[in-house]
């Protein structure tokens, strides 16, 4: 990336934080790390454009939106889409890399096989809440404080997953949420009101912390030995989060 890009896009980071009522220059220019002159510059540069503006007490305000849905240095966003491609090949279904944006459960690689039995309606880009607990957001939710999901979240909006789906008390929930190992596989065998059913594994980074996690999609449908083939599955899932943690682990001590 060139010096200007990646200047522009420290800026941008800079102001697409979560504060309603904007930043000074001197806030967004020491939030992206640049020079005074490069910062002010920028903005001003940004103001033109229409991206950005200036309020009566001279805050900048963003005209736009920017995220970035995987952000974590050390990890090579094409390891993981080498490991979905994998996995949907070996197992002949959708494998994908889903992470949790605020409320929102949030796609980020979508990997489906030609010959699977159900196709998926969700995409990269493609977000649904995430007080839905199936397996996906039950293994994001452990990986959360209790606090602060007590603090910041409807505790009486969670749900079960499947067709009967029935909303759940905050007791309920809890106690599902904190059943979680957080290093093992989570999957729901009756699958959800779609007919899909995930199993997934969180990606932790060397520090520990969840990056994403790493699921297989299929048909919720009947299989002969149920028993051996979650074996078989769990077996290819954890191979693959190995693989990516020890990378991850290696290019944070030589980077």
């Amino acid at each position: 990336m060139s010096g200007t890009s990646s200047r522009v896009i420290a800026v941008l980071e800079a102001l697409a934080g979560p504060e309603a009522d904007g930043l000074s220059a001197q806030d967004v220019v020491e939030r992206s790390g640049l020079p005074a002159s490069t910062g002010y510059r920028i903005i001003s540069e940004l103001q033109e454009m229409g991206l950005v503006h200036r309020t009566a007490t001279r805050r900048i305000m963003a005209n736009f939106s920017f995220q970035r849905r995987l952000h974590c240095p050390g990890l090579d966003p094409e390891l993981l889409a080498d490991a979905c491609a994998a996995l949907s090949d070996r197992l002949t279904s959708a494998a994908e890399i889903v992470m949790l944006s605020g409320h929102n459960m949030l796609w980020h690689i979508v990997q489906q096989h030609p010959d699977q039995a159900i196709r998926l309606r969700a995409f990269p880009g493609f977000m649904r809440g995430a007080y839905e607990l199936d397996s996906i957001s039950r293994l994001a939710l452990a990986h959360r404080p209790l606090e602060a999901i007590e603090k910041s979240w409807d505790t009486g909006a969670f749900y079960t997953t499947g067709v009967d789906r029935r909303s759940l008390d905050w007791g309920e929930a809890r106690g599902m949420i904190t059943a979680v190992d957080p290093g093992e596989m989570q999957y729901d065998m009756m699958g959800n009101a779609k007919g899909i059913r995930r199993y997934c594994v969180a990606i932790h980074g060397p520090d520990g912390r969840m990056v994403c996690l790493l699921t297989v999609a299929e048909a919720a449908i009947p299989v002969r030995d149920e028993m051996q083939h979650v074996a078989n599955v769990r077996s290819h899932l954890m191979t693959r989060k190995s693989m990516i943690e020890s990378a991850f682990a290696g290019s944070a001590k030589t980077g």
